[in-house]
């Protein structure tokens, strides 16, 4: 399954289109953005589903997912981090461990709607 693939099923063709239009750097958003995407949208569906609904609030999940995307990629892709892997750390514990907030941002609307 392609990164962002879960997101694009719960946020509909309003982010699947968003997810294929580049940005200002010319590139669609990156692999790492799209995760976020899918994390946010495993753990709060219908939250994503009504930001999704509103072409402002999508451009807030898409601009708080590029962000949220741009920290874990440079987290994950640093030289600490390999050598972390090769001593038998997973992404996930990398993750985690780096104290990095992995949820939606509560500054984003609707929050709580998924209990």
């Amino acid at each position: 399954m392609n990164a962002g693939h879960y997101a694009k099923r719960i946020g509909g063709e309003a982010l699947r289109q968003v997810l294929n239009v580049p940005g200002l750097d010319g590139l669609p958003p990156h692999r790492f953005t799209k995760l976020v995407l899918d994390r946010w949208a495993l753990e709060e569906p219908n939250r994503v589903r009504l930001l999704c609904a509103d072409p402002v609030r999508l451009e807030w999940l898409l601009d708080a997912a590029q962000d949220q995307g741009d920290q874990e990629r440079e987290l994950l892709t640093s030289i600490e981090a390999q050598h972390r892997r090769e001593a038998g750390e997973l992404d996930t514990d990398l993750l985690v461990a780096s104290g990095l907030p992995l949820r939606m941002p509560d500054s984003l609307p609707f929050r709580y709607m998924d209990g």
